[in-house]
C-alpha cells in the first residue's frame, strides 16, 4: 500500500515481494487451464457437427428447439395483435370485435395468408408450433364454456318464463328442420366421412340452432338494450335454446364417437349420470365451499379453476368434448357471488386464448383447396338463407303471438340470428367428429360470420323503418 496526496491509500496491484516474473507464470496456466481446453471443445465441436452433417441431411424440421420457440412466441404475438386489431376494426364499423377476431383467424390462415405469402405462414405456424397453440385454443374455449355457464344460471325467468320457453322452442324447432332439410339434400357429396345420415342431420340442425350468448350479450351492451324487456327476453330465449342445443350437440357426440349401438349408449348413460351428479352432489357441496372461502379470494380462484379442468378432464374421458363438462360446471357454480372471478376468466380468456381458437379454425378453412367454384358458392347462399330464415320466422311469428309488437318481435328474431364464436365451437366440433368435409366447413364457417355480421346491420335497418312509421302515423294525427 502507498499513500496519496489526499490522505488515502491505494492497494499495490503486485504482491508485497512477489517478482515479476510471476505474472508470465500466471499466463502460462491461463492459458493450458482456459484457453486450450476451450479451443479443444470447440474443434470436438465442429468435428461433431462434421460428421452429423454428412451422416444425414438436416431440413427445416431439424430446426431445434430454440428456433421453435422463436416461432411460438412469434406466433402468440402475431396471433393476439391481429385479434386485437381486427376487432378494434370490427367495433369502429359497428360490428361486435367477434366478427373482426373470426376475420382475423381467416386471413392469418391459408386462405390469406398462406396465398399471398406461403413462406411466412409456414415458418410461422410450424407443424411442431401448433399443438401449443391447439392447447391454448382448447384452454380458451373450456374459459368460455363455463362464463356461457354462469351467464345462463344468472339469466332470470322471473315474468316472462312462459313466452321465452315458447320463442325459444321455436327458435330451435324452425332452424332444426332446416338443417335436416339441407342435410337430406348435401350428404352424398358434403357429409364428412364418418357421418351416417341420421347423425348428420342431428348434426346440422343443431348447429343451426345456436344462439351465441356472449356475442349477444356484447350487441345488447353496446346498443343499451341489456336492460330493456326485449334485450332481458333475448338473453332468456338464447339460454334456453342453447341448453336445448349443446344436450342435442352432447348426444350426437357420444353417438358419432361410438362403434357399436351398445358403447354409444354407455357412454350416453355416463354422460347423464354425470349430469346429475353435478346437480344433486357437486353444486351444492361447491356453494358450501365457495360461500366458506369468500375471503381468499385467491384460493376460490384456485378451487374454481381446478374444478374447471377436472369436469372438463371427466366429460372428455367419457367420450364427448371437454366443452360439456365446463358448460355443465358453469351451470352448477353459484352464479351472484363469483361475478368478479367469472369476469377476471373472461377477460384472460377473450384476450389472451380465445384468439387462438380462431387462428385454429383460420388454419382449417381453405377456400381455396375447397375449391371456390359455383357449386360452393350456391350451397353457401342456400346455407345462409335458410339457417336466418329458421331464426327469423319462428321466434318472430311466436313472439308476436305473446303480444309483442311486430317491430320488437322481429328485431328479437334478428338478434337471436347471431351465431358467431359459439358457432364455430361446434364446427370445428363438427369436422373433429368427422361429420362434416373440408367444403361443407368451409361453408358453415362463411354461415358463422354472416349471420353475427348481420344483426347490427338488420337491427339498424329496423330501427330505422320504425322510427319513418312512426313519423309517418304522427303526420297523419
Amino acid at each position: 500500500m502507498t499513500p496519496t496526496p489526499t490522505g488515502t491509500v491505494e492497494l499495490d496491484p503486485r504482491p508485497s515481494g512477489a517478482p515479476v516474473s510471476r505474472r508470465g507464470a500466471g499466463a502460462a496456466v491461463y492459458a493450458l487451464t482456459a484457453i486450450l481446453p476451450a479451443l479443444a471443445a470447440v474443434g470436438l465441436l465442429v468435428m461433431l457437427g462434421t460428421s452429423a452433417g454428412t451422416a444425414r441431411t438436416v431440413g427445416p424440421s431439424a430446426s431445434g428447439p430454440v428456433e421453435h420457440s422463436v416461432q411460438l412466441f412469434a406466433a402468440i404475438a402475431v396471433v393476439i395483435l391481429a385479434a386485437r386489431l381486427f376487432g378494434w376494426l370490427a367495433k369502429s364499423v359497428g360490428q361486435p370485435p367477434v366478427v373482426g377476431e373470426i376475420f382475423a383467424g381467416l386471413c392469418l390462415g391459408p386462405s390469406v395468408l398462406g396465398a399471398l405469402l406461403p413462406g411466412a405462414s409456414a415458418w410461422l405456424f410450424p407443424a411442431e408450433v401448433r399443438p401449443v397453440l391447439q392447447g391454448l385454443a382448447d384452454l380458451g374455449l373450456i374459459a368460455l364454456m363455463f362464463v356461457v355457464g354462469q351467464e345462463t344460471r344468472q339469466t332470470s325467468f322471473r315474468g316472462q318464463g312462459g313466452a321465452a320457453v315458447t320463442i325459444a322452442h321455436a327458435g330451435i324447432a324452425g332452424p332444426f328442420l332446416g338443417g335436416a332439410l339441407l342435410a337430406s339434400l348435401l350428404y352424398r357429396d358434403w357429409a364428412g366421412p364418418q357421418a351416417s345420415p341420421v347423425v348428420f342431420a342431428m348434426f346440422l340442425g343443431s348447429a343451426l340452432s345456436i344462439t351465441a350468448f356472449p356475442v349477444l350479450a356484447r350487441i345488447l351492451v353496446e346498443r343499451d338494450m341489456f336492460r330493456t324487456p326485449l334485450g332481458r327476453l333475448s338473453m332468456l330465449c338464447a339460454a334456453i335454446a342453447d341448453v336445448v342445443a349443446w344436450c342435442l350437440i352432447a348426444v350426437m357426440t357420444a353417438v358419432a364417437g361410438r362403434d357399436t349401438p351398445a358403447r354409444a349408449a354407455l357412454t350416453v348413460t355416463l354422460v347423464l349420470a354425470y349430469g346429475v351428479v353435478m346437480t344433486w352432489l357437486v353444486r351444492p357441496w361447491l356453494a358450501r365451499i365457495l360461500t366458506a372461502l369468500e375471503n381468499r379470494p385467491e384460493i376460490r380462484l384456485l378451487v374454481l379453476l381446478a374444478g374447471l379442468l377436472a369436469s372438463s378432464a371427466v366429460t372428455s374421458a367419457i367420450g364427448i368434448h371437454a366443452i360439456f363438462g365446463a358448460f355443465l360446471y358453469g351451470l352448477c357454480c353459484p352464479s351472484g357471488s363469483l361475478s368478479r372471478l367469472t369476469e377476471r376468466i373472461n377477460s384472460v380468456s377473450g384476450l389472451l386464448l380465445l384468439p387462438f381458437f380462431f387462428v385454429g379454425t383460420g388454419l382449417r378453412t381453405d377456400v381455396w383447396r375447397s375449391g371456390l367454384d359455383a357449386s360452393l358458392l350456391g350451397v353457401t347462399a342456400l346455407v345462409v338463407v335458410v339457417s336466418m330464415l329458421g331464426k327469423l320466422a319462428g321466434p318472430m311469428l311466436m313472439a308476436r303471438s305473446t303480444g309483442l309488437s311486430w317491430p320488437d318481435s322481429a328485431s328479437l328474431g334478428v338478434l337471436l340470428n347471431a351465431r358467431g364464436l359459439t358457432e364455430l365451437v361446434v364446427l370445428n366440433l363438427g369436422l373433429a367428429l368427422g361429420m362434416l368435409s373440408e367444403r361443407l366447413f368451409v361453408v358453415l364457417v362463411a354461415m358463422a360470420l354472416v349471420t353475427t355480421a348481420a344483426t347490427a346491420p338488420l337491427l339498424s335497418l329496423l330501427g330505422r323503418l320504425t322510427a319513418r312509421r312512426r313519423e309517418g302515423g304522427a303526420r297523419r294525427l
